[in-house]
């Protein structure tokens, strides 16, 4: 692979964050892993994410005293992960503007790549000093196009942007 085909192949959606594996504090009354470390092992993914590829993770939060904000996250459910399952999230970014972006993940078993579940959340870029939201780097506000950019519609999960309701 050239190097020019990794950097097409990092800065596109869906990007393929590292693998994680359910440890046994994470397993629950029901012998799976409890719905709070779902929430838990996504934002690590988005995490590495952030840090990784778009440069305002971690590093970038204690250099320049300001970082994402959770906005609202919504989840949804699909096959149980256990004990030292490996699996790793694809993370897509499905919107965004000057302050926000609207970023989606899909958690997949490592070895049948079933899904396990799927999450939405919108962050808002905030100064840690003031208090106060601020714009994201003009850098960063690129490369959300380009990721933006290369998401392809169809592959959306459907239950991305739904309202949480009762059928009838």
């Amino acid at each position: 692979m050239t190097h020019q085909n990794k950097t097409d192949e990092t800065f596109s959606s869906p990007y393929k964050t590292r693998n994680q594996k359910v440890l046994s504090e994470w397993i629950d009354y029901n012998g799976h892993m409890n719905v709070a470390y779902y929430t838990l092992a996504f934002d690590k993914a988005l995490d590495f994410f952030f840090e990784d590829v778009l440069g305002i993770g971690p590093t970038f939060v204690e250099k320049n005293k300001e970082g994402p904000f959770a906005l609202k996250a919504s989840y949804n459910y699909f096959s149980e992960l256990l004990e030292d399952e490996s699996f790793f999230v694809d993370i897509s970014i499905l919107d965004f503007d000057s302050k926000r972006v609207h970023v989606f993940g899909e958690m997949r078993k490592d070895k049948s790549l079933e899904l396990s579940a799927v999450f939405e959340t919108v962050l808002m870029n905030m100064d840690l000093s003031a208090r106060t939201v601020k714009q994201y780097p003009d850098r960063v506000l690129e490369l959300f196009s380009i990721f933006k950019s290369s998401l392809v519609l169809d592959n959306i999960p459907i239950e991305i942007g739904k309202k949480i309701t009762l059928k009838k």
